[in-house]
């Protein structure tokens, strides 16, 4: 087997991992890979994915004896060149590896490795690519006040969508309304703005999530703490 018939097999073979790879690839959020990242992964994923049908072949088998034939070619294939290989089981591995990559990206969505190792205390990291990620992927936030320290605006409105990460800030808000941020001045309101700003010069407000109990407790308290002491200097004049 020449060099090319070699490359075209082993294409062939570790196809599911690309198509797995590609999945993975456009339905996470993820830093820029680089090509031999991708491959890497591509072959790690394919390896998976022949796992998967392995699994269920013993599966399958264990639950009714000899009813699927046990033969995986790949592993044949591998440490032999001139071993043939299934198309079948190439298309029905591909088929797997779809599957795979649609699990991998919801594990990721939900950073499900990083809230079992932070349960865990392996690790603290929280999974996203920063911060601006991070608040606005939580499930509480929806409503914000954006602060445009530089323009003198404050946007208060639904967060429909927004950028990976904080580079650009971009941020697509509905149902806006649109105040001076010095006075509070309303200006008028808008169905949606698209906001693309320098990070240093906005600050966002979740004022629609609750404030802890016993946070809120010790300002009620001090607050009433220091109309008490008005009250009793008032009273002492």
């Amino acid at each position: 087997m020449n060099i090319s018939e070699f490359a075209f097999k082993m294409l062939l073979l570790f196809f599911p991992g690309l198509l797995c790879a590609y999945v993975v690839d456009n339905l996470t959020v993820h830093r820029p890979r680089e090509t031999k990242s991708f491959v890497l992964q591509a072959f790690v994923l394919g390896i998976v994915s022949y796992f998967v049908y392995w699994s269920g072949i013993k599966v399958i088998n264990l639950i009714l004896p000899d009813s699927v034939s046990a033969d995986v070619f790949f592993l044949r294939s591998l440490t032999n060149s001139s071993s043939p290989f299934s198309y079948r089981e190439i298309a029905i591995v591909s088929i797997l590896a779809i599957c795979v990559g649609a699990g991998i990206s919801v594990a990721a969505r939900y950073k499900a490795l990083n809230r079992f190792a932070r349960y865990v205390g392996i690790t603290k990291k929280f999974g996203e690519l920063d911060v601006w990620g991070y608040l606005l992927n939580m499930e509480e936030i929806v409503w914000v006040t954006l602060r445009d320290h530089k323009n003198n605006l404050i946007y208060d409105g639904w967060v429909q969508a927004f950028s990976d990460d904080s580079k650009d800030a971009e941020l697509l808000l509905r149902d806006v309304s649109i105040y001076k941020n010095d006075s509070a001045e309303r200006l008028y309101q808008c169905g949606a703005v698209y906001l693309s700003r320098n990070r240093e010069d906005v600050s966002i407000e979740c004022r629609t999530l609750p404030i802890a109990p016993e946070v809120l407790w010790k300002e009620e308290e001090k607050h009433e703490q220091g109309t008490t002491e008005t009250d009793t200097s008032q009273a002492g004049k």
